[in-house]
């Protein structure tokens, strides 16, 4: 049989340890509190020094572009230059325009002069530029639309592959910018054929000089293919008054981020 002392020893031995563990507990619960609180903290901090804007584009955030070059305020009855008209954004059906001829083509009445005004000026350069296309109807979009899709599937395309291939280039009835009349396709000397070759001419340099200055944007990029849902069209100009084009020509954006700034 054990001594009395000595279990009053143990007794009190296994207490100082009992204490010492409680202890130990303790300091942990305190430290796994305290980084709790500190991660707390810097999730809060993030979130409020974070961007402001989720869109993001290859050029930078919403907010970041926008800080690139002053976007002007566009007054209402001026809207009608930055009409959006894309395979989300289908021309309403009740859409109308005021056409005019400019060569063999139509375009809206109000971009004849500045249109006719770049031509000329390119001209004077030495520099030839002529419009190949302008306004198009619904119905007309509709048999540039089909043929190009049977030519696919004339190949042995499947009506999926021929509807893929088709909408690279050209845009479904409805969802063209040349309903709006506010469109044009270029031709110049040695790039007849509305083909890539044209960002190979004289007229192309000059258009990336001088087009902002009359209202006019390279529509279709190359760089923002991915955002326009349409492959490099280094023919096809677009109006968008003269302060928009440069605004967009500074930031170095396309329409669909521009339209999405202004009215965001």
């Amino acid at each position: 049989m054990l001594d009395s002392n000595l279990l009053q020893e143990k007794g009190q031995e296994e207490l100082c340890k009992l204490k010492r563990n409680n202890m130990r507990l303790s300091r942990l619960v305190i430290v796994l509190a305290f980084l709790s609180l500190s991660l707390l903290g810097l999730l809060a901090i993030i979130m409020t020094i974070g961007p402001k804007s989720g869109k993001t584009t290859e050029s930078g955030t919403a907010s970041e572009i926008a800080a690139a070059a002053d976007i002007p305020e566009i007054k209402k009855e001026d809207k009608w230059q930055i009409i959006l008209v894309n395979r989300d954004n289908a021309v309403p059906p009740d859409f109308t325009v005021d056409l005019i001829a400019f060569g063999s083509s139509l375009v809206d009445c109000r971009i004849a002069d500045q249109l006719s005004d770049m031509t000329e000026a390119a001209n004077k350069d030495g520099v030839m530029l002529t419009v190949c296309s302008g306004y198009r109807s619904v119905s007309q979009q509709r048999e540039i639309y089909d043929s190009k899709k049977q030519s696919y599937l004339n190949l042995g395309y499947s009506e999926e592959a021929s509807e893929i291939n088709t909408c690279q280039y050209i845009q479904s009835p409805g969802a063209s910018e040349h309903h709006t009349g506010l469109a044009v396709d270029l031709q110049t000397t040695g790039a007849v054929t509305l083909e890539e070759n044209f960002a190979d001419t004289p007229a192309y340099k000059w258009l990336d000089e001088h087009a902002e200055e009359y209202g006019f944007i390279e529509r279709y990029p190359k760089e923002k293919s991915d955002i326009t849902g349409v492959l490099w069209e280094p023919w096809h100009y677009r109006y968008v008054g003269v302060s928009n084009a440069k605004a967009i020509k500074t930031m170095g954006i396309c329409l669909e981020e521009y339209v999405e700034l202004v009215y965001n």
